[in-house]
């Protein structure tokens, strides 16, 4: 992912300066209740994977309060600068170590739209073209932040998929994954000594 490509994204959305502000305003909001937050994402999340048995798994609970934290902060930062990109990116790739699809994500994404637009109507005190203001700029922040992670996510599966080709091919073959990789590496090398002569 370039810079370049993510700005055209916010660019896309509209996003800015108002935007960041309002983020920030309801992620102070949130604070006092942060927690009560993510133990409601947490349990409609188990409910969705039919994972409500592992809710009583200390261990479970805690890696997964931990993920359900990291993206909800992530998301209310608000920020998108390179660092704040670079973390979300990241963030995506992680997903599959925790057994989270982007299904998952999704989900949350719907559920947390629905909690923290009733958080801001509860506890922001302004008037009704400043809560529209807010709530549009909540759907902004999603919609970027979900670009964000999706990309993360889809380099890891693509990742997977390859791999899985690979081994298949090795399997059906019966070529040794060094033999493999050293036809592959002449294969580039080939390639760029041909763009290299082609330049003028």
């Amino acid at each position: 992912m370039t810079t370049v490509w993510f700005d055209k994204v916010k660019a896309c959305v509209g996003w800015g300066l108002a935007d960041r502000a309002r983020i920030a305003k309801l992620r102070r909001c949130l604070d006092p209740g942060c927690g009560e937050l993510i133990q409601a994402l947490a349990e409609q999340l188990a409910q969705f994977k039919d994972a409500q048995s592992l809710m009583s798994n200390a261990r479970y609970v805690q890696r997964l309060h931990a993920v359900l934290h990291e993206w909800l902060t992530g998301l209310l930062a608000g920020t998108f600068d390179d660092e704040h990109v670079k973390a979300r990116w990241a963030f995506g790739q992680r997903l599959l170590e925790v057994d989270l699809s982007f299904e998952d994500v999704i989900l949350l994404e719907n559920l947390t739209r629905m909690q923290l637009s009733d958080v801001a109507q509860e506890q922001m005190d302004e008037s009704p073209q400043a809560m529209l203001a807010a709530v549009n700029s909540l759907n902004k922040a999603l919609c970027l932040d979900l670009t964000l992670i999706h990309n993360g996510y889809l380099q890891v599966r693509e990742g997977e998929m390859e791999r899985a080709i690979l081994d298949r091919f090795l399997a059906i073959t019966g070529f040794s994954r060094t033999l493999f990789e050293n036809l592959a590496e002449a294969r580039e090398w080939t390639q760029m000594e041909v763009q290299s002569a082609s330049v003028p």
